[in-house]
């Protein structure tokens, strides 16, 4: 009698995060002189992600960046000097959620409870022992070590959520720090009176405990209806391989459909490791690709007064034939026939505003595309239901 075969476990998610987290890191290079540009095209990057903070990008690619931007400029303790300048509210909505927060603690767990619709890659934790309180951003197994800019920028986050509350006369001697680095914190202005502790195997705030009942300082709080909070959600990371390598594919530096090279360059993985990855979710990367192009071309064809062409060099097809005969093998009629029995929108004629907005979006996968909108929307409810 044969013994069954175990099921292989499926594979986890990209991990992921929010473009505002990756905002204040490159503000600070630009400022400085730094080759940004140069520093985004080495993480297959470019300016244009940072149109909508809330995008989502491969966690790999975001901390590569630091750690590179950190060598090429020669600032070694780069994550503190940003972290030190940046506030919680830099973080969209995120921040904004937390600083609207009334006290230090409420702070606290909202960060805990939302980080998983800001980053996968990243958690919080916060530890209690007598009247001290810790607080501990933490990564997967070895990120801290291997990404020393990253950890440090979370930490002094950590620290300046914190700061929130405790005022101008906060005794900052009082807070230890602990930290996976051997040094570089002298020159930090914010931590130059706080007790530090080095070479820990993960980095965290230690602060009095009363701190947690401080109420946060109040500010013009950015309003956000509840319904957004919950749209924000949903767009976070997906839980789901298959979905999350398509929200890589919608940030990357490409005109068209990525090739699989760039994609895994992205994740910081092999080809063969993504293609075996994906197989073993039960899809193929060029299935991927195919079922992201037919439900954006759905969405662009039901919604949207984009030409058939715009649409087809939209999706990567060379030209209007090419898309037709691949639509035509996906539905079995043409794309003009498909938008004349589907229409969703009232029709507008060429030239009227509508049709200019549509045209002027048909330019790929940037933020805010009809195309990038469709393959994180359309595609993720068709592979979640299918």
């Amino acid at each position: 009698m044969q013994t069954p075969l175990t099921p292989r476990p499926r594979p986890q998610p990209v991990a992921l995060i929010r473009v505002a987290w990756l905002t204040p890191v490159v503000s600070f290079l630009a400022r400085i002189g730094a080759p940004v540009e140069r520093l985004l095209a080495s993480a297959n990057l470019t300016t244009s992600v940072f149109e909508d903070p809330e995008d989502l990008l491969s966690l790999f690619q975001v901390f590569g960046f630091m750690e590179e931007s950190a060598r090429v400029s020669g600032i070694t303790n780069l994550g503190l000097l940003v972290g030190q300048e940046t506030s919680i509210d830099a973080l969209g909505v995120f921040g904004h959620l937390i600083h609207r927060s009334r006290t230090v603690h409420e702070a606290i767990e909202t960060a805990m409870h939302t980080t998983a619709a800001f980053s996968s890659g990243i958690r919080c934790s916060l530890t209690h022992d007598g009247d001290r309180a810790r607080l501990c951003p933490q990564f997967g197994d070895g990120v801290a070590a291997t990404y020393r800019q990253a950890s440090e920028y979370c930490l002094m986050l950590a620290l300046n959520l914190l700061r929130l509350a405790a005022g101008p006369h906060w005794r900052r001697d009082d807070v230890l720090l602990e930290t996976t680095s051997a040094g570089g914190f002298g020159d930090v202005d914010l931590v130059s009176d706080a007790r530090i502790v080095f070479r820990q195997r993960e980095t965290a705030v230690t602060f009095p405990r009363w701190l947690l009942s401080r109420p946060l300082q109040t500010y013009a709080a950015r309003q956000i209806e509840e319904r957004d909070v919950e749209a924000w959600k949903a767009s976070g990371p997906a839980a789901d391989f298959p979905l999350s390598v398509l929200q890589v594919i919608a940030t990357l530096s490409s005109s068209d459909c990525p090739r699989i090279g760039v994609t895994a360059d992205a994740i910081g993985t092999s080809v063969r490791a993504l293609q075996r990855r994906l197989a073993d979710a039960g899809v193929s990367y060029g299935r991927l690709v195919a079922e992201a192009r037919f439900a954006t071309a759905v969405h662009l064809l039901q919604r949207t007064n984009a030409t058939v062409l715009n649409i087809a060099l939209d999706l990567g097809y060379s030209d209007h034939a090419h898309f037709t005969r691949a639509f035509r093998r996906w539905t079995g009629v043409a794309p003009r026939e498909f938008r004349r029995a589907n229409r969703k929108i009232p029709r507008t004629s060429p030239g009227t505003p509508a049709d200019r907005t549509s045209r002027a979006a048909g330019l790929g996968l940037r933020p805010g595309s009809p195309l990038r909108l469709a393959w994180l929307s359309t595609v993720t409810r068709a592979r979640a239901t299918g």
